[in-house]
C-alpha cells in the first residue's frame, strides 16, 4: 500500500491541475474566480454578527439596559 501511495497522489495531482484541453483549462479558472469570493464573504458576514453581539452586550453592560 504504501508503495502505490506516492502514485496516487501523483495521479490526483495531475488529475487535478493538468487539464487536457485549454477549454477545460479555462472552465476551471471561470470556476476558480466565479467562487473564489465566498469564502472571504462568509468571514465577513460571520464577523458582523460577532461585532454585532459584543456592542450588544457592552452597551447593555455600560448602561444597565438590555439592548
Amino acid at each position: 500500500m504504501t508503495t502505490r501511495f506516492p502514485a496516487r497522489v501523483r495521479t490526483w495531482l495531475a488529475d487535478a491541475f493538468y487539464y487536457e484541453t485549454s477549454g477545460q483549462a479555462a472552465d476551471a479558472m471561470a470556476d476558480a474566480t466565479r467562487w473564489g469570493w465566498l469564502p472571504a464573504l462568509s468571514g465577513v458576514a460571520a464577523g458582523a454578527d460577532q461585532a454585532r453581539g459584543k456592542h450588544s452586550e457592552t452597551a447593555s453592560q455600560e448602561t444597565g439596559l438590555s439592548g
